[in-house]
């Protein structure tokens, strides 16, 4: 009896771990980090040209051109005119930059172009060490 119990938990463990699920928190939030929402003329030239590769489908860049760090946040294609890109959040971790975004459509009643768009944010920042993760 003892050897089926921890056969079905040491199975239970393996599915867990293939599965992708973690028993890690998440990491604990060290402090914000300021920032600056760019205009597209205030884009480094050679971040512009990597944003305009690969705008038309959803994208997470970053760049460093050796005094600040650069993200980037893409949504892809859009029917309409009429969407904005807010910074829900922008923090150092022990490990990691955090840079959460979200992106709200027009409102109702608003008048938008049937144009198509490509929404992106761009924000300027402290170089930083770590990884970037865009949740």
């Amino acid at each position: 009896m003892k050897r089926r119990c921890l056969l079905i938990f040491c199975c239970l463990c393996l599915l867990l771990m293939a599965s992708g699920c973690s028993l890690q928190t998440k990491e604990k939030k060290l402090r914000d980090v300021e920032y600056t929402v760019l205009g597209t003329d205030h884009i480094p030239q050679e971040l512009r040209e990597k944003i305009d590769q690969v705008k038309t489908e959803e994208f997470q860049l970053t760049y460093d051109d050796g005094q600040y760090l650069y993200l980037a946040k893409g949504y892809g294609t859009r029917e309409s005119s009429g969407y904005n890109i807010s910074v829900k959040d922008l923090y150092l971790t022990e490990h990691t930059i955090v840079f959460e975004t979200q992106i709200s459509g027009p409102t109702e009643g608003e008048d938008v172009s049937r144009r198509e768009t490509t929404p992106y944010i761009v924000v300027k920042t402290e170089i930083l060490d770590g990884q970037v993760v865009f949740p």
